[in-house]
């Protein structure tokens, strides 16, 4: 079963798309900051969902720098979708190694389908 770490700060979303993602065959690691997200991350994954903004002044971007470039190891090569409710951040997203990224709100189902594609 895949591990994803889900990192997004608000109080419903997540715990929706969690849910939904194990219906499809995933185990997912729900974390609500970047401090979380790169502790999860210690103990391995196969792919990361990460807000571009998130609370108290985190950046989902930084985030992802450090996945490609440093957290314990490199990982260049681990799928990573970033999300945003726009698409402002996704030249940012691409520019820091950001695999596909997604307009909030999207469908459960084109997450899923994204993350499998990504996996195979």
């Amino acid at each position: 079963m895949p591990t994803i770490i889900l990192v997004d700060d608000d109080r419903t979303n997540p715990t929706l798309i969690r849910m939904l993602l194990e219906m499809d065959g995933f185990s997912v690691v729900a974390c609500p900051d970047v401090a979380r997200g790169q502790l999860a991350a210690r103990n391995g994954a196969d792919a990361f969902v990460i807000d571009c903004n998130l609370a108290h002044g985190d950046d989902g971007i930084e985030l992802l720098k450090s996945i490609r470039f440093g957290l314990t190891e490199a990982r260049p090569d681990i799928p990573v979708i970033m999300t945003s409710g726009d698409d402002s951040r996704s030249g940012d997203a691409e520019l820091a190694g950001a695999t596909r990224f997604l307009v909030k709100p999207y469908s459960p189902g084109t997450l899923s389908a994204r993350l499998h594609e990504l996996l195979e």
